[in-house]
């Protein structure tokens, strides 16, 4: 039997659980996991097991489980017996939103860091850090991966744990939050892919059974997204593509996606020429611009590339994932020697990435299914944690 380690808020260890009934423990690679424990309801287990205390498993140091739900049931034939239930320190993640206006530009990684450490680290408002009552600082950030994938976006109100999922699972990365010298850390993580090596299947006799799903209940394959304005004049964008009966279209709202940033953020997204950019300050008459000696935008799919192509003919792929746009204004701005606080208004070829990458977040969220299921045969010559780790597997 598996040993349960009890932490009190403060991520103290306070009491071992070393006799149950049952324990389900689900570890999950891109969302949260949880557990539950179906255990005799005597005085000790129920002075032990209280809600905001933490579990944690003796072999398995990358999930802590915070007990939220607590359920005892009385038998006068079977005995009293509690049921508990955790769910992920991952959660605390949906705790906070995105407070301000935040925009996402470079390598991925990087970006989630930074919603981390703006939102529950150094935030502006004292209240938001997450802390304990004494003021120390709970959640830490883990060493990075040095992941070396890129995105551009922007992002209002959105719960963080929401946030990070959708750019996780864009990019098949797990993430977790570990206890750890009485802190919780956050990291991401990327799974190996062993299928190769480790097979399980009904023909080898390492399943006990087996489920297979295919579900078409939930498709959307079309966006129509509605960035900044009213009416007519409402900011449009369209991503995906489908065609006649096999088209099934949705509106994502993105009102909450602004052309207006400040020049302090618009320099860090595409830096000046005199700090290693392509980035310089042109005026047309009476007005100033942004302009860049060349850009590059992100290729989501073939229908975008064949827009981009349409429009700015002179570009040029870069190696299938970019479309490199020569000599092209970026941002309007106030006048030609802006601050870092003064406002800027993106040109539409900025804006409308912004716009596609939230209609492709939103249609990630659909499509046709399939899944397999399988208990795994205990004696199986393959062991968790040795020859497999948790993965992520979709196909949609």
């Amino acid at each position: 039997m598996i040993d349960l380690y009890v932490l009190n808020e403060d991520l103290e260890i306070i009491g071992i659980v070393d006799c149950y009934s049952s324990l389900i423990w689900a570890n999950r690679y891109d969302s949260d996991g949880d557990c539950e424990i179906y255990i005799e309801a005597n005085k000790e287990n129920v002075e032990l097991l209280k809600q905001d205390y933490y579990l944690i498993r003796t072999d398995d140091d990358n999930m802590a489980c915070k007990i939220k739900y607590i359920e005892i049931v009385t038998d006068a034939e079977n005995g009293d017996y509690l049921t508990i239930t955790g769910y992920d320190s991952k959660d605390i993640l949906s705790q906070r939103v995105v407070w301000k206006q935040t925009n996402i530009n470079g390598k991925a990684e990087d970006c989630i860091y930074d919603l981390v450490i703006k939102n529950f680290i150094n935030t502006e408002i004292q209240d938001r850090k997450f802390q304990n009552k004494n003021g120390k600082a709970k959640l830490l950030l883990d060493n990075k991966q040095g992941f070396i994938e890129t995105m551009t976006g922007q992002t209002t109100y959105t719960d963080i744990e929401k946030k990070i999922q959708e750019i996780c699972k864009k990019f098949e990365w797990g993430y977790r939050i570990k206890v750890k010298d009485g802190n919780f850390y956050f990291s991401l993580y990327k799974g190996e892919d062993r299928s190769d090596k480790v097979v399980f299947s009904s023909d080898f006799e390492n399943l006990q059974s087996t489920k297979y799903t295919s579900d078409k209940t939930n498709i959307k394959n079309v966006a129509l997204i509605g960035g900044e304005g009213e009416g007519s004049k409402r900011s449009k964008e369209v991503a995906g593509q489908g065609i006649g009966n096999d088209r099934y279209e949705t509106f994502v709202d993105a009102k909450d996606i602004s052309k207006s940033i400040t020049f302090e953020e618009l320099t860090k997204m595409y830096p000046l020429t005199k700090n290693g950019g392509q980035g310089k300050i042109e005026t047309l008459g009476d007005t100033a611009i942004y302009k860049m000696n060349y850009i590059d935008i992100e290729i989501i799919d073939d229908n975008q590339l064949l827009r981009l192509k349409e429009q700015y003919p002179n570009g040029e792929e870069i190696e299938n994932k970019y479309y490199r746009i020569h000599n092209i204004a970026i941002a309007e701005l106030e006048n030609s020697a802006p601050e870092d606080g003064s406002n800027v208004v993106l040109k539409d070829i900025v804006y409308s990435t912004y716009l596609l990458n939230k209609g492709y977040e939103k249609l990630s969220e659909y499509g046709a299914t399939e899944s397999f299921e399988g208990e795994i045969e205990p004696s199986t010559t393959f062991e968790y944690k040795k020859d497999y780790f948790l993965r992520r597997y979709s196909n949609s």
